[in-house]
């Protein structure tokens, strides 16, 4: 029998050493495409889990995938899957710092909106996690959380994310991304560029945005004739129940954001299914049901 030298033996080892060592320097946004399940279409920018990319700082959580702003301290954008099964009746609960935000970078606390005129307007609803009272309770990170004007969260943006959940209930499966643009919104107090105290100035937008892929099932693959909704909605107190009335395209909110969405969708069929608006006839009931 052959003797190996301990050469031979090291060889195949430190032939991984350089394998290794580059992978730990991979893009963070590629191997969270590839695990987490909200973000299967791609992320709308390259956000990374790096204390240096503190403007599109990654966290990714079972519940939903985000890009934080540190300098805004609210979300760049928030990205979930909604199935039915994400649907329960979990109760709310408080509202919390991230634990995930990294020593450097500033925790907003739920007194920052205190007598602002704005509502903690989440982006992933609590309901859109409600199946499990832990997936819920996620949602309540103030990463989740921007000032938003009272009429708007309370009227059609709430009704934009109740007729999310019928669709799924009726066994469609939606990739959602949503965020805030600009600085300045009207709550009930008036106009105003910031909310907060002290160093915790949270930057108040001046407008509001989702983008919609709606899949038949589970497995389904994007085709050209399939929908996506976008809308693009005033963060003000003229907002009324009528979500419809604010749809547009998917490119015009990659025009006014410079995000880029589903880049995991092939070429061909992206640019049919982000050029188009949705004109479904939707009814909204004039009914307000809390609890988004």
């Amino acid at each position: 029998m052959r003797k190996l030298s301990l050469k031979h033996l090291l060889l195949p080892a430190l032939a991984l050493v350089p394998a290794i060592a580059f992978s730990m320097f991979l893009p963070r946004g590629g191997r969270t495409e590839e695990t987490n399940r909200n973000v299967r279409f791609g992320m709308p920018t390259p956000a990374r889990a790096d204390i240096l990319h503190r403007e599109d700082y990654l966290i990714e959580r079972t519940q939903y995938v985000l890009s934080y702003n540190a300098r805004k301290l609210t979300p760049n954008w928030v990205a979930w899957r909604l199935h039915r099964d994400d649907l329960g009746k979990s109760v709310r609960g408080a509202f919390e710092p991230d634990p995930l935000l990294p020593v450097g970078i500033l925790r907003v606390n739920t007194h920052v909106f205190d007598g602002s005129g704005f509502d903690r307007g989440h982006m992933c609803p609590a309901q859109d996690r409600s199946s499990k009272q832990e997936d819920m309770d996620a949602t309540f990170y103030l990463t989740n959380i921007i000032p938003q004007s009272p009429a708007s969260n309370q009227h059609g943006w709430e009704r934009l994310e109740s007729y999310s959940r019928e669709l799924v209930k009726k066994g469609q499966v939606l990739y959602i991304c949503c965020g805030p643009h600009g600085v300045g919104g009207t709550g009930k107090n008036g106009l105003r560029n910031d909310v907060g105290r002290g160093n915790l100035d949270v930057t108040v937008p001046a407008k509001i945005w989702k983008v919609i892929m709606v899949l038949p099932s589970e497995n389904a693959v994007p085709t050209k004739e399939m929908r996506t909704i976008a809308i693009i909605m005033p963060n003000d107190q003229s907002v009324g129940m009528d979500w419809p009335r604010y749809r547009v395209s998917v490119r015009d909110v990659e025009k006014m954001t410079g995000y880029t969405f589903f880049r995991n969708v092939p070429e061909e069929v992206a640019s049919v299914i982000k050029n188009q608006v949705d004109t479904t006839e939707v009814h909204v009931p004039v009914s307000h049901r809390p609890g988004s």
